[in-house]
């Protein structure tokens, strides 16, 4: 579905969906083939280069875990500093293999993490990742599913992380249905996307099958603005984002 207006695509079809699933799939398949000692010590010492990323290795003790720009969202979300101290349910969605609340957890109090990707089955077999690792400890619950029907009680969480995953989903507004349904009153939203328009150069040069959600920041707005009260929001410009590319970066963090 093509919302003229504010130049976004929020709704694709299923085929496209599956496309969009299969190369997610591929690409971290790949990236996390052969994780071991050897590609820690790699990370280890790839990280003295850049002492920002080794105090944040050291300080989260989390060198095996992998990295998809985690550090980067806290960066910009200025270390969660706005949520409350302690959590009593949490769920990412999208959480991919690495996941945000490995870092959200060490700043908050999450007594009960739970995180869910259609992909889940697949990462949950990777090797020295936070999500295969903190699973088979029992230290996180995790499920095959996706956003548009995420499969637990309405105001179960207290705390709702959906971090640039909006872009690879079938129905992005279903998303937000569902995320608000299942979110507690006076509940946190934590919530980032890489954004493009349909009149963005970019869109032209880069849409691909992984990628057929295409957001706008009125979108967003009309969305968010409605149902939360703001707690943290901004729109980073074109030279902040992590590829130059994308004309903004959209964080918010709401309450319910």
């Amino acid at each position: 579905m093509i919302n003229n207006d504010a130049k976004s695509i929020t709704k694709t079809t299923e085929e496209t969906w599956v496309k969009a699933q299969g190369f997610e799939k591929n690409t971290w398949v790949l990236i996390n083939q052969r994780n071991g000692i050897l590609k820690i010590l790699y990370k280890f010492f790839k990280a003295l280069k850049d002492p920002k990323q080794f105090i944040n290795y050291l300080k989260f003790k989390d060198f095996y875990c992998g990295n998809d720009w985690n550090y980067w969202w806290m960066d910009k979300f200025e270390n969660y500093k706005y949520l409350p101290k302690k959590i009593k349910r949490s769920l990412e969605i999208g959480s991919g293999p690495y996941s945000n609340t490995r870092l959200i957890s060490k700043i908050v109090d999450i007594n009960d993490i739970h995180c869910t990707d259609p992909l889940m089955a697949d990462y949950r077999n990777f090797d020295k990742t936070y999500v295969s690792e903190m699973h088979k400890k029992g230290k996180i619950k995790t499920y095959v599913g996706k956003g548009e029907k995420i499969d637990f009680p309405d105001k179960y969480f207290d705390l709702v992380i959906c971090n640039n995953v909006l872009d690879h989903v079938e129905d992005a507004e279903k998303c937000f249905s569902e995320m608000y349904r299942v979110l507690e009153d006076g509940g946190y939203l934590v919530f980032g996307q890489d954004l493009k328009d349909l009149g963005n150069s970019f869109h032209h040069e880069d849409i691909d099958v992984g990628h057929p959600i295409i957001l706008h920041h009125k979108t967003l707005d009309g969305i968010l603005d409605a149902n939360y009260t703001t707690v943290f929001k901004r729109l980073l410009p074109q030279d902040e984002t992590r590829d130059k590319k994308h004309y903004s970066v959209y964080l918010f963090i709401g309450k319910k």
